[in-house]
């Protein structure tokens, strides 16, 4: 009688198997507690590789279209000439591209 006295002043459940309930309920919310845990820190470690995409570096055509110039390697002039991309600098033709869009911003700024 003592002893059931003593457990329920403790916080415990009296009876059979008192001890045992408490402990696996205070496991569950340990489990849980670890679950939201584990939740949160892959939600922030999910989101990191994203901002850090390195950004793209420009080819010398690009850096040249950029400071309003030509660029002036030879394989890039003569491949120019012909009107083509030059595949050793600009494997993707980006240079065709910069060259299109500094065309249209002269036409703009012509008006």
């Amino acid at each position: 009688m003592v002893a059931s006295v003593q457990q329920t002043a403790a916080g415990l459940i009296s009876g059979p198997g008192g001890r045992a309930q408490i402990e696996s309920v205070e496991y569950m919310k340990l489990i849980k507690t670890l679950i939201v845990v584990g939740c949160a820190c892959l939600l922030l470690a999910g989101s990191a590789p994203a901002a850090e995409k390195p950004q793209k570096k420009l080819t010398c055509c690009e850096q040249a279209a950029a400071a309003g110039k030509e660029c002036r390697r030879k394989c890039c002039v003569a491949a120019h000439n012909e009107g083509k991309s030059c595949e050793k600098c600009n494997p993707n033709k980006e240079d065709l591209k910069a060259l299109k869009n500094a065309k249209k911003t002269k036409k703009a700024a012509a008006k």
